[in-house]
């Protein structure tokens, strides 16, 4: 019995993967490896040159803070912020400028500059989308609905709810 078992479990052992069975990327036989193997990405990333950082600041005080970074690949990043403080210690709100640029896979250098404070997040960039132009009917419309023109005032009117009628 005992020679029946071990029979079973080597040719169990020893058997090989159809050849129709999906294998990782990277793998060599259906038998699998014996040896530990680098990710793939990892086998790449060992290739290439690492990015040095050419300069680095990072200052903090009581107004604020500065950071400001370079590498040797052609990024560039800059941030200031400040705490504008409010009524109370925890309604105090984030003023923040900055910019970044970065070279492209195409060779070009791209850049933002940037604000964020209680109006939102703004960026400005040479490469970035802009809304289209308002359409002249538009913009016509808009200026005659303006509340500064009497014509158009809201004033009440027998359909307010508070009209007094």
């Amino acid at each position: 019995m005992r020679l029946i078992v071990l029979a079973v479990a080597s040719l169990a052992a020893g058997a090989r993967l159809d050849q129709d069975i999906y294998l990782p990327p990277g793998a060599h036989s259906a038998g699998g490896s014996v040896g530990l193997q680098a990710p793939h990405a990892a086998q790449h990333a060992a290739q290439h040159d690492a990015v040095q950082i050419l300069r680095y600041e990072n200052e903090i005080n009581e107004q604020g803070y500065h950071y400001a970074y370079e590498t040797s690949d052609g990024t560039k990043a800059e941030q200031n912020g400040q705490v504008i403080p409010g009524a109370q210690p925890e309604e105090g709100s984030l003023k923040v400028a900055g910019s970044y640029s970065y070279v492209g896979q195409d060779g070009q250098t791209y850049s933002v500059t940037y604000t964020a404070d209680e109006g939102g997040f703004h960026a400005d960039g040479a490469h970035l989308p802009t809304a289209p132009p308002i359409p002249e009917e538009i913009l016509k419309s808009l200026q005659l609905t303006d509340t500064k023109h009497d014509q158009y005032s809201s004033q009440k009117s027998s359909y307010d709810a508070d009209a007094g009628y």
